[in-house]
């Protein structure tokens, strides 16, 4: 039947008719209910458990979640610029933000303020955030490695960049000595917290490093060439170190350290000679016709996955981060796409989730109200200093570089920054270092950080030499902040 005179119902009397009688036999249904005493108040089921104090609502959490991420990224951007604008780079004024955002400044200044942004509940899924966080940002470590050709030059690089980690290691073996029982964790023993301590000192901050070379003008010039691959073999050492350091502090005795260190050489090697080729084959059949959104979880899921297999392991969970950015096939542009828009994401929101849980866990007005911490923390820095420059310019003076570039090599390869932050976040969470050690060596890898660009300046444009005869044109160096070329 048509409609008629616009009404939406060609019978409406009808309908309401109906209507009416379908809520009248809905109103007798709730009656008999209440008659036969289902619906009396008295009535409640048997063995009914006494309610308990409800917290936040899954909805509240979420909400309260988003809010302390929405915090955490807008001081840690707002920290960046400005510290851009005074010459540092942006990593410095992040990692400020996160110890602002900690105990040691708003904690202690407006606790109501750090409850509000950080209320107890959500920080167990910021700390979720902030491992995914960072073994995101290993992956991107690791897939900026091996882009680098490093010519006739190669015996000398390798020993020049042994060198340069081998000089802070053995100071920082030697000075964590005396330091055991005013910085160690509670269960550790001496040997595996020295070796923890001298690899500490002997990291150089390779995505740091870029952006202070390409911040000081330096990218292209035979010195930043040189800083930037010393850096690069000198972390491949430190994390071997690391690696060791790890198996031994989490096995009960040498039998499985070394079991812990034999499956993580068969799966490095698994890794690099199974695994790589097979992606590489399945990425150049199939990632064009992979929609995006399934590959990029096939990404995460390989991120992940190897995180998870070398935490399982015994190692840590950053080596197989790492790994996973090794084995990916960066020859593949829709790949390489989506690594790319995974690793912007998470140095928008995921890296400054780790700064902060960072700084949750330094305490810096705790530290400097002991003398032993302070004075602990200050050897560290004074040794730290000494041990880079102190392998960087005799190799680099014998190696007939000036000695303002020399001296300018050191200063470069002392830049810790966020490298330094996640071993020694990896340190606490095993206890090889306290609570204490941790606050002052976070300090020490901001302070060195933040010394290189100045001092930098201070040795002049001589740094400036682009006599490089011995580089691909093409040879380049890229990470998550800068790309720099070699001429």
């Amino acid at each position: 039947m048509e409609r008629r005179d616009g009404s939406l119902f060609p019978l409406p009397g009808r309908a309401t008719a109906v209507g009416a009688l379908l809520v009248a036999g809905a109103a007798a249904l709730v009656g008999v209910g209440y008659a036969a005493g289902w619906l009396r108040p008295d009535h409640t089921a048997a063995a009914a458990p006494a309610p308990g104090a409800a917290g936040p609502s899954a909805a509240q959490q979420m909400w309260r979640l988003l809010l302390a991420i929405a915090v955490i990224c807008a001081l840690a951007t707002l920290c960046g610029r400005l510290a851009r604008r005074i010459g540092q780079p942006a990593v410095v004024g992040e990692i400020i933000a996160g110890l602002v955002l900690g105990p040691s400044v708003i904690g202690s200044l407006a606790p109501w303020l750090f409850d509000a942004i950080l209320p107890a509940e959500v920080r167990p899924n910021l700390g979720l955030l902030a491992q995914a966080g960072l073994a995101v940002f290993m992956f991107t470590v690791g897939s900026d490695f091996g882009r680098d050709r490093i010519g006739r030059d190669r015996g000398a690089i390798a020993a020049a960049s042994v060198a340069i980690m081998a000089v802070p290691f053995a100071l920082g073996l030697l000075a964590a000595l005396p330091l055991y029982s005013t910085l160690a964790g509670p269960t550790v023993h001496r040997l595996p917290f020295a070796v923890f301590i001298g690899t500490a000192l002997s990291i150089t901050a390779f995505p740091v490093l870029a952006r202070i070379v390409q911040d000081c003008g330096l990218q292209g010039t035979r010195l930043g060439s040189l800083a930037m691959l010393c850096a690069a073999v000198a972390d491949v050492l430190a994390w071997c170190a690391l690696a060791v350091t790890m198996a031994m502090i989490q096995s009960a005795g040498p039998g499985e350290a070394l079991l812990a260190l034999g499956l993580t050489v068969l799966l490095g090697a698994t890794a690099l000679l199974v695994l790589r080729p097979l992606l590489h084959r399945l990425a150049q059949r199939y990632s064009g016709s992979v929609p995006t959104p399934i590959l990029v979880l096939l990404v995460l899921g390989l991120i992940l996955g190897l995180a998870a297999a070398t935490d399982a392991i015994g190692v840590h969970a950053i080596f197989g981060g790492f790994l996973a950015g090794v084995v990916l096939p960066k020859d593949s542009p829709p790949v390489a796409a989506v690594a790319e828009q995974i690793g912007g994401l998470n140095r928008a929101l995921l890296v400054p989730v780790f700064f902060a849980s960072i700084g949750l866990q330094t305490d810096v007005n705790a530290a400097i109200s002991q003398p032993q911490v302070l004075a602990a923390g200050a050897l560290l820095l004074a040794v730290a200093v000494i041990g880079k420059l102190g392998g960087a310019v005799p190799v680099a003076r014998a190696g007939g570089l000036p000695v303002r570039s020399a001296v300018g090599l050191g200063v470069l390869m002392n830049a810790r920054g966020i490298t330094e932050i996640v071993v020694l976040s990896a340190g606490l969470g095993v206890g090889i270092i306290n609570h204490s050690a941790f606050t002052v060596m976070v300090m020490m890898a901001l302070i060195t950080t933040m010394m290189a660009a100045p001092l930098l300046r201070l040795l002049g444009p001589t740094l400036r030499d682009r006599s490089v005869t011995d580089r691909s044109p093409t040879d380049t160096y890229a990470n998550g902040d800068a790309t720099s070329t070699i001429p």
